[in-house]
């Protein structure tokens, strides 16, 4: 993995650096190819402090590896809640892919490492996405040099050598009795072995069949019982013996990607070949090394492998957002849907399925196809008061519009004539009434028997009658007078002040207060107000409609918050055995919480969690090996039937797919089938038994008179038994990083003895508290800080 030195994102970063300082660590992988990236664009945004971008590239001005790590350190100021986007340019500064990761949350003194993936709009990048423009990728042909065996190919040359996939950087097999044929060229190039079987003076091929007599390239010695210069076994050596010649039964195919070769057979040059087969052919019964279904159809349908392949509806190695990738939410922000995972592994897909119950608290009020309500305010809470549809609900005092009064009579009542009926509101919005007012009005003209508080004889010809005979210690009814100021307190017509009945649902009113026409008038309530403590008798009240009318179980309305429901609405309640609630779908499942008694009961949706075959779910962390409800995914750190590996096992654990399949040994040929990608990886190794210069191994029966790898000479150009490389100047002297951070490069040997060589050792323990960007398989939070 290349690395980048990500420096000061914010201008003050570099003097700000101390203890509480946050350390956040972006890997920026690609999705598909990109073009060649020069150029990284990296910004961070929060929601108190204005974006900051700075741009990043390589000194030499090379194109960017990816993935490549980014770092950068921020002071306490700088955290909390951030966004991250990359946007990734070209040699030009044309923008060719870009990313976007958060909001994430990293607080003061803490390390944390995110992922943001490049793509192009909303799919992987498909063009060529080598590092630089000479990885063989072309214009005709952009995924070569993407670093993966795509269909059609045979190879990558973004592959290192010596990796499954990798381009042969020769055809040469070291055997003189084969025609080393090329084809194809970068990505397609792959090696054909014909046998030669005639014999052709000096060239040091030695034809099966032939003898020193019939062909001077064969050995004169051969079945002396001893492997000779110039031969690589000898015929009279007993079988299974070191030096001994194979023969048909020593050389069969060791499986369907891998053919055997016998060449030279029945002479002392004979040789067993095994070649793996590199192309991808469907119905050849192989799956060759970095191919996957959607290439060859020998391979198998692989959930994981980046592929939507027949029968899988999405892919867990596609990245979100990019199209077909499974998906981790199913939220569509539509409150008339429920949103259920259904299925899992490439299977997964979002249900959403529409409301169309008076569910109340679910944030939905069902709508026919015309977007007209199905229920009212009063079924469903959740359904706001709609004016029209011959319901009054909450904030109206009639419905429909007209049912609304047009008109009040002159007075209320013929208890006073100071009250009179008054039409507020309106019928276009459910809101027309009648209310009682008080006569404020004072006038000489108009004689309504009326003498209003505050008004006089100077203003109001009903004050003055009623003052003719006020302050006489009687009250004249013919007068207007309904009591008398001069009266004593206490007595009975002692002119009112106050007006206190305390009775539910009557008002209490003081008319023309501190004339003798004052009078206490009581009112019955018939209209819904909160907080006047009466429920209106007679009309209809409920708690919807007034707060102080009592709830109702059974009423055939939902007065919430006391209710969730009732029981005398169709479809509004749960029963005890979950009726009316949504059917269980996935790890939704839905049970019933509250009492049908008492119209609380209401479903809730849970999430499954425990690992039982049957129930249609696969929670995470299961897999079929403990849930029949799971499907076999690659990635999930689980060797499953069909795969040979898994790839979401950190390397060195037992079933880590390997990234070679380098056994160490300079004897073997290391053969390699299906891909890390699929799970599908398989190792073959094959024995050298031949004396063969050249090929680095040194079998037993050789010697360095038969075998010019069994004498190895640092600086001879080279390479022999135990070298790694040679000349000295082609070993390698740092290790690159492998883009795993669950490995640690290591250099050993010396470029002096020709042994220098690259090791990336994994790291299998637990590291507590230290941050080495590494969760190994088995750990956990508890004991590894980078679990999470």
């Amino acid at each position: 993995m290349r690395r980048l030195a990500l420096v000061a994102l914010l201008s003050a970063l570099a003097a700000c650096h101390h203890d509480g300082d946050a350390v956040l660590v972006i890997v920026v992988t690609a999705s598909g190819s990109p073009p060649s990236v020069t150029t990284l664009e990296v910004t961070l945004s929060g929601p108190g402090s204005p974006p900051s971008t700075k741009s990043y590239s390589r000194d030499d001005g090379a194109a960017i590896a990816f993935p490549t790590t980014l770092s950068a350190r921020l002071p306490v100021y700088a955290t909390g809640t951030l966004s991250v986007d990359v946007d990734a340019e070209d040699g030009t500064g044309g923008s060719v892919a870009s990313g976007h990761q958060g909001p994430i949350m990293i607080r003061a003194g803490e390390r944390k490492m995110i992922y943001v993936q490049l793509g192009c709009g909303d799919a992987p990048c498909v063009v060529d996405g080598g590092i630089g423009n000479n990885d063989g990728g072309s214009p005709t042909d952009p995924r070569c040099g993407n670093g993966r065996v795509d269909p059609g190919e045979t190879c990558d040359t973004a592959i290192a050598a010596g990796y499954p996939g990798a381009c042969p950087p020769s055809c040469d097999d070291h055997i003189a009795c084969t025609h080393d044929i090329a084809s194809g060229s970068d990505c397609t190039l792959s090696c054909a072995h014909e046998e030669i079987t005639t014999a052709h003076l000096g060239d040091g091929c030695c034809p099966a069949g032939a003898t020193a007599e019939d062909d001077q390239d064969c050995s004169s010695k051969c079945d002396n019982g001893a492997v000779d210069p110039g031969e690589t076994c000898d015929t009279r050596i007993a079988p299974g013996s070191p030096g001994a010649c194979p023969t048909d039964a020593d050389c069969q195919d060791p499986g369907p990607c891998f053919h055997a070769q016998l060449v030279s057979a029945g002479t002392c040059a004979a040789v067993c070949m095994v070649n793996a087969v590199v192309a991808q052919i469907a119905g050849d019964g192989c799956c060759p090394a970095g191919a996957i279904n959607a290439g060859d159809s020998d391979c198998p349908i692989t959930c994981g492998d980046g592929v939507v392949d027949p029968g899988e509806m999405c892919d867990v190695g596609i990245a979100p957002p990019a199209r077909g990738a499974c998906p981790v939410s199913c939220v569509d922000l539509d409150p008339c849907t429920t949103d259920d995972l259904s299925g899992s592994g490439c299977n997964a897909t979002c249900m959403h399925r529409p409301i169309n119950k008076p569910l109340s608290g679910d944030g939905c009020c069902p709508k026919d196809p015309s977007g007209k309500p199905l229920f009212t305010q009063l079924t469903d809470s959740d359904c706001s008061p709609a004016c029209g549809n011959g319901v009054v609900e909450r904030g109206e005092t009639c419905d429909p519009p007209s049912a609304c009064p047009t008109s009040c009579p002159a007075t209320v009542s013929d208890l006073s004539k100071c009250l009179r009926a008054q039409l507020v509101g309106d019928a276009a919005s459910c809101t027309a009434r009648c209310e009682a007012v008080d006569v404020t009005e004072c006038s000489m003209q108009v004689a309504d028997q009326c003498c209003p508080a505050t008004c006089t004889t100077l203003n109001d010809a009903d004050c003055a009658t009623v003052a003719l005979l006020c302050g006489n210690r009687s009250v004249d009814g013919q007068n207007g007078e309904h009591c008398d100021i001069g009266t004593l307190p206490g007595t009975p017509t002692f002119c009112p002040t106050t007006c206190i009945f305390k009775k539910a649902c009557i008002e209490d009113r003081l008319l023309s207060a501190g004339s003798c026409a004052a009078e206490c008038i009581y009112l019955p309530i018939t209209s819904y107000r909160a907080g006047d403590g009466c429920c209106p008798p007679g009309t209809g009240a409920n708690f919807v409609l007034d707060p102080d009318c009592p709830t109702l179980c059974g009423n055939s309305v939902v007065e919430s918050p006391a209710e969730n429901c009732d029981f005398g609405i169709k479809g509004s309640c749960a029963d005890g055995d979950g009726g009316e609630c949504p059917p269980s779908i996935g790890c939704t499942q839905y049970v019933v919480r509250g009492n049908l008694a008492t119209c609380s009961t209401t479903c809730v949706a849970t999430t499954i969690t425990a690992c039982t075959g049957g129930d249609g779910c696969c929670p995470a962390g299961c897999s079929p090996t403990n849930d029949s409800d799971c499907t076999v995914v690659c990635g999930d750190g689980v060797v499953e039937p069909g795969e040979t590996c898994d790839h979401g096992i950190t390397a060195g654990m037992p079933g880590a797919c390997p990234q070679t399949c380098d056994d160490g040994n300079a004897c073997t040929r290391d053969l390699a089938s299906g891909s890390s990608q699929a799970c599908t990886r398989a190792c073959a190794h094959q024995p050298i038994t031949g004396c063969i210069g050249g090929d680095g191994c040194c079998p037993a029966g050789c010697s360095s008179a038969t075998d010019s790898d069994c004498a190895a000479t640092c600086g001879d150009r080279t390479i022999g038994a135990g070298e790694t490389c040679d000349p000295p100047t082609t070993c390698p002297t740092t290790c690159p990083d492998d883009g795993d951070a669950c490995t640690v490069e290591r250099l050993t040997g010396s470029a002096a003895s020709c042994d220098a060589s690259c090791l990336h050792v994994p790291i299998t323990g637990c590291s507590g508290t230290t941050r080495d960007a590494c969760c190994p398989t088995g750990c956990t939070p508890a004991n590894d800080s980078d679990c999470s």
